[in-house]
Formats: C-alpha cells, structure tokens, sequence
C-alpha cells in the first residue's frame, strides 16, 4: 500500500514550472488539482493561466470590463490551488487560446503544460480539438490532457499507484517518451506497461522469418525476437521493476489498438511520442496521437521528440553484440579479428557464413571452418562466439536479416575487392549491406598481399 505523503516534495534540480490552462470548468479544475500536486510534489511553482480568445471585436469599455471580469475568475481559482499546499502565479493571456499557451511556454521555459479534455462523449472530443489538441501539436514541451483528474491528483500526492501505458517503438521519438515516463516515476509509483504494436508482414520481411503461412499475427520465432528486442530497449531507460511489454501484431489503425490495449490495461495515462509535423507534412503523415486524445477514455500525454534532454550518451566500450559476416570460400576471415576487438568484455560475437541455395557445403563442415577463425584468447577476454549458417541467393538482404534477428550493435563485414568490369557485375556485398542495413555498419577493408 501506498501511504499519502501531501506536503513532502522530491530533490528535483529542475525548478521550470508547470503551466496549467484553465476555463474555470469543473473539468478544468480537476486538472488544476492534478497540475498543482505535481507542482507541489517537484518543489516548483504552478504557473495558472487564462487564455482569452481575442478573434471577436469588442467596444473598448466591454473588453475592458470582460477582461478584468478574467482575472478576477483566475485570482479566485488560484486562490484555492494555494489552499491545497501550491505555490501560484496568475496570468490572462490574450490572442488565440492555444497560440496564447504555447508562446507563454517559450517565454516562461514551462517544464509540463496541464490541460483538461473539453468534456467527454463524441461532442466534448470533437471540441477538444479546439484547444487541447492543437496545444499538444505545438508545445515545444510534453502535454498532459487530463481526464482522470482525481486519479493523477492522488499519484502526485503519494497515494496510489499510477498505470501508465506506453506506445513504444524502435525510434527516437519512442526513446523521447519512455525517458519522460522515467521522470514521471521520480515523481511517485508507477506501473508501466509499453506496447508495441507490429505490422506482420513487415517484422517477417525485416527478419527473414517466415515460419508460419498465416499473416494476421506474429509466428513465434518474430514474437520472441520482437519481445526480447522491446524489452531490451524499455529496460534500458527504464529499468525492469514495475514494467511490462507487449508486442502485438496488428493489421487495424494503430489509434484504435492502442486505445484497445490501453482499456484492457486499466490505463490512468497513455504516452505517446509525436512528431508535430507541420503544413502539408501533417496532411501526409497520420497522427497516431491526434485520434488517440480524440477517442481514449483516460488521460493523455504527448511528448514530443525534442521534448526531453538529449539521449544519455553510450558508455565506451558498451558493443554487446557483434555480427560478423564471414566468406568461408576465402582463406582469411581478416574481418573478424576485428569485430573481437571492439565487442566489450562479457559481449558476443556471431560468425555468420550466407551461402548459396545449392551450392553450400554441408552445415556441419560450414561451422567447423567459422569456429576455427575464432581468436585464441576471445574466450579469456570472456566473449562468447555463436556461430551461424544460412542459404540464401541475396548475401547483403540475408546479412542485414540476422542481425535484425540477433539485435547486433554492429555489423561487420569485409570489403572484398574485385577489379573493373567484375566488380559492375557481381557487386559487392558490403555495399549492398551498408546501404540497406539499418544498424552501424563496419567495413574493413583487406590486408596487403
């Protein structure tokens, strides 16, 4: 059980403030409790304030009266989220609502803007595309869209544990909100829960998988490498206790999936990473976070990718995984002398020989002859060698699949050099790996004769 604990606050060395939009609705005051509990728990003050919409023309004297009447409204509300242990400060913003929001992010430097859903059912959803949803698209900052206020209001205040469901992926702008998920749980107990949602048809191309002749959801051996990948990669920014993944394969719009999934998990929050793509960038690409505020019964947080600090750099040394590709019909293997000694100590090396449909020689004899350009002292070092046949008539494509499979951190492979005309023909295999592979890759080229 968690025990309330409503006036300690946690060591936070970000004093940004967190601004809440207000409209003095009851679903607004509900998000001011919560804006204002997370405020109190970081130490920081809460910024509260009042856009007015200035589009209509008003006579000088109502302006001013319809004004004053704002910040006489405002100063009662920030008054009563002073009653409550915050520390406030008041503002009337003029200009568009959600304009007037986000420049007063850039000019306050704001941490984390609040803001409630414009009511619930399909009315209050499609009227949060007013404010709520454009402000979430343009703030340089993560938005937090409350509908669950009284559940994030307990959260800040120690008293609950909150769910939080996570829309994650393999990029960056994944990578940006699971690092502001890390500091929600500096902020109190949190239980995560990150999703990835596949298309099948694309995980079995990317890895080479193709077990199972159904499409409509992943084979095992896909689920297992995508599963171990997501987890890897959550675990790593967010560390193991409390956290769970799932990997799904989906073939329905991925807003309805992760509002599914979402449900089925007793979310509070979901956090998505966006984009904020602009102009006719907008109209191309759909936005995931978009339906998601529009539709999701539970509170919604967009980060965006340029949200949170820069990601931490990786230590020296941290090579975990090293794929060497490795031509068993030449006589040196001089590429894999080399990926021994960049894979950390602890790290693996996987020797891989793709040889062609037909012409291979038998299995057993291919491992053999990759086992035997294993250094002597790799296993004092305590790295450990896999080692790896398969057919394939596309050397570069096969490459580029295992080491999707085995979540290589590099790709290493030997530049063989084949003079003129020769080399138009048949190509190289390096190049076609280094154009294709979307892991770093490491091109070593041959000794001198």
């Amino acid at each position: 059980m968690i025990h309330p604990e409503p006036t300690r606050t946690m060591t936070n060395t970000d004093s940004r403030p967190i601004l809440c939009g207000t409209d003095f609705s009851e679903d607004a005051m509900r998000a001011a409790n919560a804006a204002a509990a997370i405020a109190q728990r970081l130490g920081v003050p809460l910024l509260l304030v009042h856009s007015v919409d200035e589009r209509g023309e008003f006579p000088a004297s109502l302006h001013a009266r319809f004004m004053e009447e704002r910040r006489s409204q405002l100063a009662v509300e920030a008054a009563r989220l002073r009653d409550l242990g915050a520390t406030v400060e008041e503002r009337v913003l003029g200009g568009l609502p959600d304009d007037g929001i986000v420049n007063c992010v850039v000019k306050s430097g704001a941490q984390l803007v609040v803001v409630a859903a414009s009511g619930t059912g399909r009315l209050g959803r499609w009227m949060l595309g007013s404010v709520a949803e454009r402000t979430a698209e343009s703030s340089p900052v993560p938005t937090l869209v409350v509908r669950s206020g009284a559940a994030m209001e307990q959260w800040a205040r120690g008293r609950r544990t909150l769910k939080i469901f996570v829309g994650a992926d393999f990029t960056a702008s994944s990578d940006t909100a699971l690092r502001w998920v890390a500091s929600l749980r500096r902020i109190g107990a949190c239980e995560v829960v990150a999703a990835y949602l596949d298309w099948p048809p694309e995980e079995r191309a990317r890895l080479g998988l193709f077990s199972e002749s159904t499409l409509l959801k992943n084979p095992p051996d896909v689920q297992q490498v995508l599963e171990r990948d997501l987890w890897e990669k959550v675990t790593g920014i967010l560390g193991s206790e409390g956290v769970r993944v799932r990997v799904r394969g989906e073939w329905e719009r991925a807003d309805a999936a992760i509002i599914a999934l979402a449900d089925e998990e007793l979310a509070d929050l979901v956090v998505l990473g966006t984009h904020q793509w602009r102009g006719f960038s907008r109209l191309r690409h759909g936005s995931v976070s978009r339906a998601v505020l529009h539709q999701a019964s539970m509170s919604v947080a967009c980060v965006p990718a340029s949200a949170v600090a820069p990601m931490t750099t990786i230590p020296v040394g941290e090579c975990r995984r090293v794929l060497v590709a490795v031509d068993i019909d030449a006589s040196h293997g001089f590429a894999a002398p080399h990926a021994y000694s960049i894979v950390s100590r602890g790290g693996t090396v996987r020797l891989i020989h793709v040889g062609t449909p037909g012409q291979c020689e038998p299995r057993t004899d291919a491992e053999t002859k990759l086992r035997a350009l294993i250094p002597a002292d790799a296993e004092a070092r305590g790295i450990t060698t896999e080692v790896e046949v398969v057919e394939d008539a596309n050397s570069a494509a096969a490459i580029c699949q295992a080491a999707e499979r085995y979540n290589a951190d590099v790709v290493c492979v030997g530049a063989h050099t084949r003079p003129g005309m020769t080399a138009k023909l048949f190509g190289s295999v390096s190049l076609g790996v280094l154009q294709r592979c979307e892991r770093p890759v490491l091109i070593v080229r041959p000794p001198r004769p």
